[in-house]
């Protein structure tokens, strides 16, 4: 029974955008437009980051390490 519910709400049309929502938060947040984003934890501290696509590198906000958004 609780899986078909469950089948049966994902099938539905989402409440809320959650892509376009981040995409205008973090467009916020930089200063500037956002085509995308993604998160990674730094190797030194842990700290989990966001880097705000296109960039060409992000940085630690614990440490300031810096990260190459294409490295694993």
């Amino acid at each position: 029974m609780l899986l078909e519910q469950l089948v049966e709400k994902a099938s539905q049309p989402r409440e809320f955008d959650w892509d376009a929502y981040y995409r205008w938060f973090y467009s916020r947040l930089a200063g500037r437009e956002v085509t995308g984003f993604g998160f990674w934890q730094c190797r030194k501290c842990l700290t989990v980051n966001a880097v705000y696509l296109p960039a060409r590198y992000g940085k630690c906000r614990g440490c300031n390490l810096i990260h190459l958004p294409h490295d694993p």
